[in-house]
């Protein structure tokens, strides 16, 4: 009996310890870290300078020959600039703070955010409030 009431109690502890964080209710980041206009902008860029990189390694395994390849390389390599373009514009209006919401010059962005927010790591990430661990280097916080 003694036995069967054992199991019964390390099975409640082993059940409290797993709904615990349910209980707890602890906040978490719900919306993105970023604006939608500077994640498609990055994510455009991502995407034109992987094509570019295929497009490379299909010219070199002989998928391609040499006239198609230019053609497709100059079409990419255009697209590519915008998207990179497009994409520094965007991420130079907006400061990299989700928190604050403050624009910034990028050449100050750095310097704001360590002098407004004490989730900004030596790495110059600068971690949403109550992070425990770095998002940019993966380092603990506290």
């Amino acid at each position: 009996m003694s036995l069967l009431l054992l199991s019964a109690l390390v099975s409640l502890a082993a059940a409290a310890y797993v709904v615990a964080p349910l209980w707890a209710r602890r906040t978490a980041l719900v919306a993105d870290a970023a604006p939608g206009a500077v994640l498609d902008a990055e994510a455009r860029k991502r995407v034109a300078l992987a094509s570019l990189k295929e497009l490379e390694y299909d010219f070199l395994a002989g998928k391609l020959d040499d006239a198609d390849y230019r053609t497709q390389r100059d079409l990419l390599s255009a697209e590519a600039l915008r998207a990179i373009r497009v994409a520094d514009e965007v991420a130079g209006a907006w400061d990299g703070n989700a928190a604050l919401g403050a624009k910034v010059k990028p050449a100050t962005r750095l310097d704001a955010a360590l002098a407004s927010q004490a989730g900004v790591h030596a790495c110059g990430f600068a971690n949403p409030t109550g992070s425990r661990f770095c998002a940019g280097c993966g380092a603990r916080l506290r």
